[in-house]
């Protein structure tokens, strides 16, 4: 019988993983998708969600991850599964994905027990925090983009298509020279897709926008969230990751009330600045302002018009905002603060890298929010396990460091003054003695080394020993 547990290294990184996985609330949060006593039994839905997760961690499609599970020691292990037992199907992971699991809030929910373990491991800090967005290619090709209706339907045209509709022929695609705007075309696979670019110097494509609240200092994902392409995305979705954290950061375990925000420029914007400042939080933001202090507004004449008090109130605070910005760059903590925003671009570096976060592998703006959270969890997996064995070797590095310090300050001095009183040895015999006697371990018993020696070094004398 061959054991699987002994073909899986000790210090492999699956092992690590499974060390601070706990998944013990799987069963209770789906329980409601399952309906007791018809059909066949079911895939073990904590058995389909390590699947999940093994398929994130090695960036594996559906049917590749049960091919690798299938010839994988390790990964069976990890799965709980045996050499005989059978690999669940491709299928089942994309049913209870995008089906049964749907609307349970499973992934969120474990994305919010793996940031609750990081906090209790004393990984999280929260009182930093970085915020920055990066674009997802949607899983959908320039080649479905189809002509939108006057309702949302499709118009119909005389003569030969333009947009292209449905799969076509590589070199019969026909919409080319046609200006293309998310406004006229939609994709036919995937319409929550939305054509964009970031700059004048990129090609439009099909994309979704990807943004991410970390804690700066040990680059924790607290918040992930998709939307879809938009001008305006980032800086909306940065105040709703932002709402949410603040709102619950004492029932995430966070040490302490978020403090400071720090983001690139394109966070910026005066309204921006000031709706941070309103939420009681320190923007270490570039603006996209002059950075000279300027003069509050002020008007000369009153005004009744509602409208015109609205964008009074709104003019002066912008500059408010402004002017306080422009306080904190002069600070030192605004210096570090923009030496350690590049940490963001290192974990959306990190997901696209390694884990498949740069490209869409499942339609809808959903699904894609089910990947990118998926890959927040792996990722923060991954920083715990390394703070929790740099943790471990501090504590064994500190265990020894003490071991030293108690045979240098407390062994060695005992013994030289008991070999002194007793009168077996000379003062020079005794602390060379005492000295050999302090390298051996704590653990061991100092009486069973001594008296052999003693017997061997001491000299006749009056006492009669």
């Amino acid at each position: 019988m061959v054991d699987l547990d002994a073909l899986v290294p000790a210090d492999h990184k699956l092992r690590k993983i499974d060390a601070v996985l706990d998944l013990g609330f799987v069963t209770e949060v789906v329980g409601e998708c399952y309906t007791e006593g018809r059909g066949r039994p079911s895939v073990d839905p904590e058995l389909a969600l390590r699947m999940m997760l093994l398929g994130v961690l090695y960036d594996l499609s559906d049917r590749e991850l049960c091919d690798e599970i299938g010839m994988h020691a390790g990964m069976r292990w990890f799965c709980g599964l045996n050499f005989h037992d059978p690999v669940p199907d491709h299928s089942t992971l994309s049913r209870l994905r995008n089906e049964r699991w749907a609307e349970s809030g499973l992934f969120d929910r474990l994305m919010e027990e793996v940031i609750r373990q990081c906090s209790e491991a004393g990984l999280i800090s929260g009182r930093h925090l970085s915020v920055d967005g990066t674009e997802i290619r949607a899983d959908a090709s320039m080649k479905s983009l189809k002509r939108r209706g006057p309702k949302g339907e499709d118009e119909p045209r005389d003569g030969p298509s333009t947009g292209g509709g449905g799969p076509q022929a590589r070199g019969q695609w026909e919409g080319r020279g046609e200006r293309y705007s998310r406004d006229t075309h939609v994709s036919t696979t995937d319409p929550d897709a939305q054509l964009y670019r970031k700059d004048n110097n990129q090609g439009a494509a099909l994309k979704y926008l990807g943004h991410d609240l970390i804690d700066t200092k040990s680059r924790v994902i607290l918040r992930r969230k998709v939307t879809e392409a938009t001008s305006r995305a980032e800086r909306e979705a940065a105040l709703e990751m932002v709402d949410e954290v603040v709102e619950t950061w004492d029932e995430l375990g966070l040490v302490k009330r978020p403090e400071v925000l720090t983001a690139d420029k394109g966070y910026g914007s005066s309204l921006f600045v000031a709706e941070v400042l309103d939420r009681g939080m320190e923007p270490h933001i570039p603006l996209l302002a002059k950075e000279e202090m300027e003069a509050i507004p002020t008007w000369q004449r009153r005004t009744l018009d509602l409208e015109r008090l609205r964008i009074r109130h709104r003019k002066v605070r912008e500059a408010e905002a402004r002017n306080r910005v422009r306080e904190l760059m002069k600070t030192p903590g605004y210096t570090v603060s923009r030496k350690l925003r590049i940490r963001s671009e290192h974990v959306f570096a990190e997901g696209k890298t390694w884990h498949g976060l740069g490209r869409a592998r499942r339609r809808g703006l959903g699904r894609v929010q089910d990947q990118a959270t998926l890959t927040a969890v792996v990722q923060n997996l991954k920083r715990l396990v390394a703070f929790v064995g740099r943790k471990d070797l501090g504590a064994a590095a500190a265990a020894a460091q003490a071991g030293d310090l108690w045979n240098r300050a407390v062994r060695g001095p005992c013994l030289r003054h008991f070999l002194r009183v007793v009168g077996f040895l000379t003062d020079e015999k005794a602390h060379g003695l005492s000295g050999a006697l302090s390298l051996v371990p704590s653990r061991s018993k100092p009486s069973a080394v001594v008296w052999p020696i003693c017997r061997l070094e001491m000299a006749p004398s009056s006492t009669g020993f």
